[in-house]
């Protein structure tokens, strides 16, 4: 009996010496994050502007982009350094952004503006009807307005490629594009309590008129779909499979636990992870956008009805309300945690990759706080700039190809048409069958170009025995305005330097401008390299031109200005010199 005592005895000393060290290790190994009251330190940087912001910053490879009264443009660096300005000729009410830093302005509603990636005006356009809500920048370089019962689609250049009628639309909710790339339109009327909505094809089609299972407080694109939040605090995913749209999954309250309609931030760390914050204190859930599974969960000391932003940064997921902005890893875990003056002091902010919150006061100043003092060397910068592609669920099924026993599979007539509805523009769904036909042919082009001098050259002869056809279809992929023709521009400028479709592509580059990652540059810098022709050197410097003006100063700066000077050097003739040098001073005219 003596020797249990003496063991149970033992037993409690232990667990009593025991007990206090594991507590001490939880406590220690529990996230310690900076805590700071932005109110009582100085900013670390203080820009003064020539007037108030007019909208939210949006983001690009440029930085941040502002515009403010005075009719200027800025553009700020992570650390609230401003980069450079730009004027514009009018009033900005909204920024929105589009594919590879390109941004799209909204002036008075009735007037849209699109903005290079330098800050250029570069056309503006008066859909007739006063808009709602941003634009909305589609796969291939096209956008999409609405407003007035109506929704819009301009090409790159500004021609407008057809317009829809939609009646009763919803302004408080975005308009959206599904994963395949339809639009989702949604609608005031509603069907035992439920919301509705319309899809429209990227062509101007009316296509399924939807009802959802509750009242949907907001919505928010993703790679699987639209994300969905209703009233009730329930959670889903509207997505389109098998050419239908179809309700992929709901989270209903009891699972989310939310008691109202959550904010939703997408792009979350992965293409398939999105926030929902919902109530106050917000409660936060990363949730998978394909399953709609629940991976993390926190509770914040924010209040979701009041979010003044949200962003993903290199930090983690950002954050703000009206007096509290925080920061969260992607298991949820917070990062660092600011508090600040009551926002009536300022009108919008942005929070960066480089651990600063920027302010822009009402007082026509922007302060910026460094809010993470420490980053690691692995944080790099998760945004990306939207590239372009095609509408693949929208080609149609055509395996006609050009061939010598069937001819041309687009004929004269077919040509002339297509070219004079680039031009006119409101050209409708008449556009489906004319993409799906030049993204066939111009496939087929650039399977041939790659097989020469192969066996499979030989069932592709008619492209390669053709040249003028060949640069018929590339000069009605160049018209289109659409930005999904350049990567094939630009592989087949490289393939086919020194042939008669050299001269066609050269112009086709320069026709099409769009050069979000510098490709069609670095083959015309090639061709330039491989070719002895005035007649292709001179047009290698018009495509120059109209690239950099198009894509901006950085453009020209890094590639633009190295072709141009390339063309100054003595092997080349002196008519070349003198055109490479007017470019130059063209380029500096337009002040890019």
């Amino acid at each position: 009996m003596k020797t249990k005592l003496s063991l149970f005895a033992i037993l409690i000393l232990i667990l009593c010496t025991v007990t206090p060290f594991a507590a001490d290790a939880v406590k220690e190994d529990a996230p310690s994050y900076p805590t700071l009251d932005l109110s009582a330190i100085k900013p670390s940087k203080v820009t003064v502007l020539g007037g108030a912001a007019l909208a939210e910053a949006v983001r690009s490879e440029s930085g941040y982009m502002i515009p403010i009264e005075g009719k200027i443009l800025y553009a700020f660096d992570g650390e609230g350094n401003a980069v450079w300005t730009h004027g514009l000729s009018s009033k900005v009410e909204s920024l929105s952004p589009g594919l590879g830093g390109i941004l799209y302005a909204v002036s008075r509603k009735t007037t849209l503006c699109m903005i290079g990636p330098g800050g250029k005006e570069l056309w503006k356009a008066r859909p007739g009807f006063s808009m709602d809500g941003d634009p909305v920048a589609g796969r291939d370089g096209r956008v999409f307005v609405r407003g007035g019962g109506k929704v819009a689609c301009y090409g790159l250049k500004g021609t407008r490629r057809w317009v829809t009628d939609v009646e009763g639309q919803d302004a408080s909710l975005p308009l959206l594009e599904l994963n395949d790339g339809r639009l989702l339109v949604f609608l005031t009327k509603t069907e035992g309590g439920k919301s509705c909505a319309l899809t429209l094809s990227p062509f101007g089609k009316p296509m399924e008129e939807l009802t959802f299972s509750g009242m949907v407080k907001s919505a928010a694109s993703c790679g699987d779909g639209v994300l969905l939040s209703f009233s009730d605090g329930a959670i889903g995913l509207c997505s389109v499979q098998g050419g239908k749209s179809v309700s992929s999954w709901i989270k209903g309250a009891s699972e989310t636990r939310f008691s109202s309609a959550a904010q939703i931030v997408t792009g979350v760390f992965s293409g398939r992870t999105a926030a929902f914050l919902s109530g106050s204190p917000a409660r936060l859930l990363y949730v998978n956008t394909q399953t709609g599974q629940i991976e993390a969960e926190a509770k914040t000391g924010l209040n979701a009805a009041s979010l003044r932003y949200k962003a993903v940064t290199a930090q983690g997921l950002a954050i703000a309300d009206n007096g509290t902005a925080e920061c969260y890893s992607s298991e949820a875990l917070p990062v660092w945690k600011a508090t600040y003056n009551n926002a009536s002091t300022w009108s919008y902010m942005f929070i960066s990759d480089e651990g600063f919150i920027s302010f822009m006061g009402k007082d026509w100043v922007i302060s910026s706080y460094r809010v993470r003092q420490n980053l690691s060397a692995g944080q790099d910068s998760l945004f990306k700039e939207k590239t372009a592609s095609q509408y693949f669920a929208f080609c149609s099924d055509i395996t006609l190809e050009s061939s010598d026993v069937y001819g041309r599979a687009v004929s004269g007539a077919l040509s002339l048409d297509m070219m004079n509805d680039w031009k006119k523009g409101d050209f409708g769904s008449r556009e489906q069958g004319y993409v799906t036909l030049l993204t066939n042919e111009i496939s087929s082009i650039d399977a041939a170009y790659n097989a020469t001098g192969s066996a499979r050259a030989l069932s592709s002869s008619y492209y390669l025995t053709h040249p003028a056809y060949c640069q018929e279809i590339f000069t009605l992929a160049a018209s289109s305005q659409l930005a999904s023709f350049a990567p094939y521009i630009a592989r087949l400028l490289v393939k086919t330097s020194g042939s008669p479709l050299s001269h066609t592509l050269v112009k086709a580059a320069g026709e099409t401008a769009f050069d979000a990652d510098g490709s069609m540059l670095d083959a015309l810098m090639y061709t330039a390299q491989h070719s002895s022709n005035d007649g292709v050197l001179m047009a290698i410097c018009d495509a120059t031109y109209e690239i950099c003006r198009f894509m901006g100063r950085n453009t020209f700066i890094r590639k633009g200005n190295a072709i141009l000077s390339y063309l100054l050097y003595p092997q080349f003739s002196q008519r070349v010199h003198d055109y490479a040098k007017k470019t130059l001073d063209r380029l500096i005219d337009e002040k890019i």
